[in-house]
């Protein structure tokens, strides 16, 4: 009888497990807590943003940047449209947000995760929960047995969709790339990529401030622009987080040193410094004997006003018609270039997805099968793969585990 390990239930090892399961006699899923889909059900802030309906698969792959041409066989075999066909044939219904983001329908994870576990128990997976992979028999360079906590398996094939070392309290604790390694694969440095960014001196009453439409650059010592994003972000009490700081990390992990970044916010990127001192001049002849904290409040939010009088050094009370040229161009340069300190990414704990993982050079891309090991199938976070949010990474988890799930299943049969 085949029998194929799937080692992880999140979503690459559920879909790799009832893909399996369709073409295989026996099928196993071993999951290291007590549930399946912990990092899933969390996902999107508990929305779950599964794929992108960006057509072309090449303008897809482009947000994995140089490392994303490694999925072009598993995109071609299983891409978006079909994970939304997926989804919809099992009565899940799905949204499309913008820039082309889809969610369920219900905006809640949970019922993906419903979904997949359905799906895996109408093939018939058996499901292992509290239950972990420790160690990989190989012999003559072919998979031949799993050893886990409990008990010795013997197998044709196993599948490693452990996940990677972010979100650790739903199992993502690096497990698969220990077994990687057992099986002489190549980890590539591992760090975290979408993770908030760590700021020195943050004024306490800008805690909890978002902005929206804001353009973000990042400058080394050398004033080299490394990274710039657009979107939207909030200051907390750790330092910066949202969209376009998620954004900027996936550019920035590799950038830090001793020396802390500048971070630089274009507060009006869609006025230009002509068009802003236009404004100004404006606001100056109608309304002349308002004062300079008033113009203030109508050019920032609240909570950067008393930043603003602090860094303008302008008496609160200076009539707008008495403003000096000076005055406007320290005001109008400060808009346009309200700069933070950042000093280093969060910890892989907090970010949303791990960069780095097992080399793909050491992974067929049409199959998802070690290069290595023969019977030894790799898929999901654990592969040194990562994208821009937006759904990218979702979907390469779930084509992944697709294509490693049917491979195996192939491979199995022909033993």
């Amino acid at each position: 009888m085949s029998k194929i390990i799937i080692i992880g239930g999140g979503a690459a090892g559920m879909m790799a497990a009832g893909v399996a399961a369709k073409n295989c006699e026996e099928v196993l899923l071993i999951e290291k807590t007590g549930s399946l889909g912990n990092k899933l059900s969390i996902t999107g802030k508990g929305k779950c943003n599964l794929t992108n309906t960006e057509p072309k698969i090449s303008t897809f792959i482009e947000k994995f940047g140089v490392k994303g041409k490694f999925l072009y066989n598993c995109f071609y075999k299983f891409f978006n449209q079909d994970l939304i066909e997926f989804f919809e044939s099992k009565n899940l219904p799905l949204k499309e947000f913008s820039g082309g983001r889809i969610y369920p329908a219900s905006l809640n994870a949970r019922d993906v995760v419903k979904t997949l576990i359905e799906f895996i128990k109408n093939n018939g997976v058996q499901v292992k929960l509290d239950e972990r992979a420790v160690k990989l028999i190989i012999s003559d360079d072919k998979i031949k047995y799993l050893i886990t906590n409990e008990k010795k398996y013997s197998c044709d094939s196993i599948i490693i969709a452990a996940g990677g070392m972010s979100y650790p309290k739903t199992g993502s604790t690096g497990d698969g790339y220990e077994l990687a390694k057992q099986a002489g694969h190549t980890i590539s440095p591992l760090l975290p990529s979408l993770v908030p960014l760590k700021t020195e001196n943050i004024p306490k009453n800008l805690v909890g401030l978002k902005l929206k439409n804001v353009k973000v650059d990042v400058y080394n010592k050398e004033k080299e622009k490394l990274a710039s994003e657009f979107g939207e972000f909030s200051f907390t009490d750790y330092g910066l987080d949202g969209s376009a700081i998620l954004e900027l990390s996936r550019n920035l992990k590799n950038k830090f040193t001793k020396c802390n970044l500048e971070l630089k916010i274009d507060l009006k990127p869609v006025l230009t410094e002509k068009k802003l001192h236009n404004r100004i001049i404006r606001e100056a002849k109608k309304h002349g004997k308002q004062e300079y904290k008033t113009l203030l409040g109508k050019l920032l939010p609240k909570k950067m006003v008393t930043i603003f009088l602090r860094k303008t050094n302008v008496d609160p009370h200076k009539k707008i018609a008495s403003i000096t040229t000076e005055d406007r161009s320290e005001l109008i340069d400060l808009l346009k270039n309200f700069t933070v300190e950042i000093c280093r990414t969060a910890s892989i704990e907090n970010a949303i997805i791990t960069a780095g993982g097992i080399k793909t050079d050491q992974i067929n891309p049409r199959t998802m099968e070690s290069k290595l090991v023969q019977g030894l199938f790799f898929a999901g976070e654990v592969v040194d793969i990562d994208a821009a949010t937006g759904g990218y990474n979702l979907q390469a988890a779930f084509s992944t585990g697709y294509v490693a799930g049917k491979s195996a299943a192939g491979s199995s049969s022909n033993k």
